[in-house]
């Protein structure tokens, strides 16, 4: 069926017959189902407006949800390429540390190895000083000693008598 207009309705024209409807009621119900019609019409027009109103809403709604979808997973690479970012450069940070600490712990060992090194030649050094101490002490003990015994032979030796000898032996020579 097709549509019906208000002006279909009211233009529509009955053949009269015989014990038929009353023509002016008839009349009357047409005029208010061409209003109904008409107003069901116009409010029909106005829900398509409404509708494709609606419809571009719609489609703007869907844009900007893709628009935010597309952000969103924007923004999650992101964070995750940050995230992995910072993780590869975590690990940069703690192997640098490792090897910072591996490199200081190599040279504290090569200082001690040679703060040893030179606490032994100290050693050697204070050993060394030792015995040459100690020989010098026994060379002045020595001397000690000599001096000692010499100082006994001339409390024995009488010291004039060594006077006379000298003066003895110098008449001799002269005579």
């Amino acid at each position: 069926m097709s549509e019906l207009s208000p002006l279909d309705i009211l233009g529509k024209r009955f053949a009269v017959r015989f014990r038929g409807y009353p023509a002016n009621e008839v009349h009357e119900y047409l005029t208010e189902v061409a209003g109904a019609v008409e107003a069901l019409t116009r409010e029909r027009g106005e829900l398509r407006q409404q509708v494709h109103r609606l419809e571009h809403e719609l489609a703007s709604f869907r844009q900007r949800e893709t628009a935010l979808h597309e952000a969103l997973v924007a923004a999650q690479r992101s964070a995750e390429s940050t995230i992995e970012s910072a993780r590869d450069e975590g690990q940069r940070i703690i192997a640098d540390g490792h090897g910072l600490a591996d490199r200081l712990v190599e040279e504290a060992n090569e200082r001690a190895r040679k703060i040893d090194e030179v606490i032994q030649q100290l050693r050697e050094r204070r050993r060394d000083a030792r015995s040459e101490l100690i020989r010098l002490v026994e060379i002045l003990q020595g001397l000690v000693d000599d001096d000692r015994a010499r100082e006994q032979e001339e409390r024995t030796t009488p010291q004039l008598a060594l006077l006379s000898r000298r003066n003895e032996s110098g008449r001799e020579g002269r005579g």
